[in-house]
Order: C-alpha cells, then structure tokens, then sequence
C-alpha cells in the first residue's frame, strides 16, 4: 500500500534501522494519510490520534467495501459520494436534509449504477 517493503518497515519498528530517507518518509506518511512530523514526533499516541485514524481506517473498509460488492453500505458513505459529485448536488432538485439514511444510500446506490450503464457506452 505504501510503496514500502514491509521487512523495512518491520526493521525500523524493531529499531534494527533507524534514519529512514525522506522519500520513504513521504511514503510511509502518505500511506498513514498523516504529516511527515507525526510519524517523527516522539510524544505518545492520544485517545485523539487514535480516534483519527479509526475514522480513516472506517473510510478505507467501507471504499474497499464498495470496490468489493458495488453498492454503498453505510449513509455516511453514500452521502459523502453524493456530495462529491458537484454537477448532482447542483442539478439535481433534491434536498438530502429531508432525505432519510435509507433514501440517501439507495440514491447513492442507483447513482452508481447509473454511472456503470453510462460507462459502457464509452468502453472501448
């Protein structure tokens, strides 16, 4: 995932290596979805931190969720690729406030199945 041989990362958690360049750094801290001074800070992880990466980690199961079956689990998920489609949310004439979470992830569903018919057209 990271781009990073995991025996590396391995030896650099045991402390068997240690000065890490900053291309790998980079990787590793993209990876994490975190800045090059977190992984580098030698303060203790909080309640905070941990919270954090949870709600990334949440956001990875349910994307590899959608990549697996093909259809949103979650009305959090659902909503938040409804409102990463501009041209939807301005055109579209609904209102996801007065949506319930059941309406919004069968919208989201239906959005991508629409998206599938439209890909097909232009498969070469």
């Amino acid at each position: 995932m990271s781009g990073v041989n995991a025996s590396y990362i391995s030896a650099l958690e045991r402390d068997e290596k240690k000065n890490p360049s900053v291309a790998i750094l980079e990787k590793l801290a993209n990876s994490l979805e975190v800045s090059i001074d977190e992984i580098m800070k030698s303060k203790p992880i909080t309640y905070d931190d941990l919270e954090k990466w949870d709600k990334n980690s949440d956001q990875v199961k349910e994307e590899v969720g959608l990549f697996e079956t093909g259809e949103f689990k979650t009305p959090e998920a659902a909503m938040q690729f409804i409102l990463k489609q501009p041209a939807i949310m301005g055109y579209g004439g609904f209102d996801t406030e007065k949506m319930s979470d059941d309406e919004i992830i069968e919208f989201a569903n239906e959005l991508l199945n629409q998206l599938k018919l439209l890909s097909y057209k232009y498969k070469k």
